[in-house]
């Protein structure tokens, strides 16, 4: 079963002991326990790995001859687990989608740094970073991309593209999966992007928080439940099992960097 943020903040004030409520705006206490609701989701979505909030999405182009090679994860995009580019060619009706390998930066570089542009297949691009630091990339102009890297976990840079098709990479020739950003609404009617039987596990962690904040003693028996819910979700997590179904070779992700998913 489903619920709305008021009928979980109703629960929880009801094994508190808290005062009955119309909204989760009445009390002080509500609202501490929205903020604690809020704590336990963000963490069921950055361990859980739940498929509801995984989409397919398109890569933003640069737009900019000068720096043809660039492109930026969309800004509602948190993790990136494969990244594909159609690399038809001008004039030809059938698509031909390819899968783009991650390389670390490191390696990106020295690739880069070993291509020379005085050849008339090889063009460089220059970047200004946050920092004010400029760096300097080289490229093939002939040929679609196979790879690509970041520096930022947010700029994607490719090795090449075909100059004899389009002016830059391209946003509709990319196609990307991942995770999409999780948005928390403090609202009565809200109800969380969650499968029905992951329900229970926000319910019992909510509950172990806010009597382990509010009360000051543990509820034991919201733990052990709390408990087996993680259980049941590593089993559950995705309706469709689809485990084996890509190698997870990139994650655009602030806390998990690159190397750390991309070596093979």
């Amino acid at each position: 079963m489903k619920y709305t943020l008021l009928e979980i903040v109703q629960d929880i004030l009801s094994s508190t002991d808290g005062d009955e409520i119309n909204s989760i705006s009445d009390t002080t206490e509500s609202q501490q326990i929205v903020t604690i609701v809020k704590t336990v989701y963000d963490d069921l979505l950055s361990r859980g790995g739940l498929a509801v909030y995984k989409t397919l999405f398109n890569l933003d182009s640069s737009l900019d001859p000068l720096k043809p090679v660039l492109m930026t994860k969309p800004a509602n995009i948190d993790t990136i687990e494969w990244l594909k580019y159609n690399r038809v060619q001008d004039g030809d009706p059938d698509t031909e989608w390819a899968e783009l390998r991650f390389i670390p930066l490191d390696d990106f570089i020295c690739r880069s740094q070993g291509l020379n542009t005085s050849e008339s297949d090889t063009d460089s691009m220059t970047l200004v970073n946050a920092d004010g630091f400029t760096v300097t990339f080289n490229y093939k102009n002939n040929v679609s991309p196979s790879y690509f890297t970041t520096f930022d976990d947010n700029t994607v840079i490719f090795d090449s593209f075909d100059s004899a098709v389009d002016s830059t990479l391209q946003t509709v020739k990319t196609l990307g999966y991942g995770s999409k950003t999780a948005v928390f609404v403090p609202s009565d009617s809200w109800t969380p992007a969650l499968q029905p039987s992951q329900f229970a596990l926000l319910l019992n962690e909510a509950k172990s928080l806010a009597w382990s904040e509010l009360k000051q003693t543990p509820h034991n028996k919201a733990e052990q439940t709390a408990r087996r819910n993680w259980r049941h979700l590593s089993k559950t997590r995705e309706h469709i099992p689809m485990d084996g179904r890509v190698d997870k070779s990139f994650r655009m992700n602030p806390i998990d960097h690159f190397p750390t998913y991309s070596r093979r």
